[in-house]
């Protein structure tokens, strides 16, 4: 969907100091109003390492982001201190960020935990290729993490899905892989499919954890429609009915997320600590959820 002024809005608004949508006109065009640098061999580089990617499934309401936003996201978390020297913990790696954090050769350590084999059979060929040390624990998180990848990371990254229950197991994960404090967490989250209220609650399910939130970066991560090739999905949104898209894509990339940094100010406090009970239809799906493929895609 798009909103566009007519002849006589374009009219009136001639001469006003206004920007346009999105505040079109405000922001840097070189790095996307992003503020940030990334050298133009890694962008090159990981196009390239990440051109045969594993495409998205339904099962695991899958969908990666463009891949300046992956690496944007990696130069963001060195800014704040949280990559080099650093043991990190990728709960989720749709995005293949682990690819771009290998690439810059700055982690101490690098681990992904996914449900995913396609993943880590991906993740496998690019080390054995470019003699990476990504590591990959194919596991459930509705299972709880094993002992040695419990307490033992300075930085998680993750991004979870967007029901309360959903994001509780995720974060509770994610806090259960930190040693303690100060260390650091990245996550997105959506203005789509969570409404303020629902940020409100997760940000009290954060507070009990022993996490305050640092940064937010507003629509940070932009998810590319044809390189997803999302449109077998559509039929299965919940949304479908508001818009007339059938039989085309969208002409342009419209589902974005905004990026979290948080830190915790004590020892986590994960609050799901064993095995998790909750069904699929639990962790996916909720009033809010209208871009999640329904289970007769699954």
């Amino acid at each position: 969907m798009e909103i566009r002024l007519t002849e006589r809005g374009r009219e009136a608004s001639r001469g006003l100091a206004i920007a346009g949508p999105e505040g079109e006109g405000l922001s840097c065009l070189a790095c996307q109003g992003k503020g940030l640098r990334m050298p133009e061999t890694w962008r090159r580089r990981f196009r390239e390492l990440t051109e045969e990617r594993p495409l998205p499934v339904a099962e695991y309401d899958q969908g990666f982001m463009r891949s300046d936003d992956a690496l944007a996201r990696v130069v963001f978390m060195h800014r704040m201190g949280d990559v080099a020297d650093r043991d990190i913990v990728l709960i989720g790696d749709d995005d293949l960020v682990s690819v771009a954090l290998a690439l810059t050769g700055w982690p101490r350590r690098i681990v992904v935990i996914d449900v995913d084999e396609r993943l880590g059979a991906f993740l496998e060929r690019v080390n054995r290729e470019q003699g990476f040390a990504i590591e990959f624990r194919p596991l459930d998180i509705r299972r709880p993490l094993p002992p040695d990848l419990t307490a033992g990371f300075d930085t998680f990254v993750t991004d979870p899905v967007e029901t309360v229950p959903g994001f509780e197991l995720f974060l509770s994960r994610a806090a259960a892989s930190l040693r303690g404090r100060y260390a650091a967490g990245y996550f997105g989250l959506t203005t789509l499919e969570a409404s303020l209220a629902k940020w409100h609650r997760l940000q009290q399910l954060l507070l009990r954890m022993n996490f305050v939130i640092t940064d937010v970066l507003r629509d940070f991560s932009v998810y590319p429609e044809r390189e997803n090739r999302w449109e077998r999905f559509y039929a299965s949104y919940a949304m479908m009915p508001l818009f007339r898209i059938e039989g085309h894509l969208p002409d342009r990339d419209w589902y974005r997320s905004s990026f979290f940094r948080i830190e915790a100010i004590a020892a986590p406090q994960p609050t799901i600590l064993g095995e998790c009970t909750l069904s699929e239809t639990e962790l996916y799906f909720d009033e809010e959820t209208l871009a999640t493929p329904r289970p007769n895609m699954r």
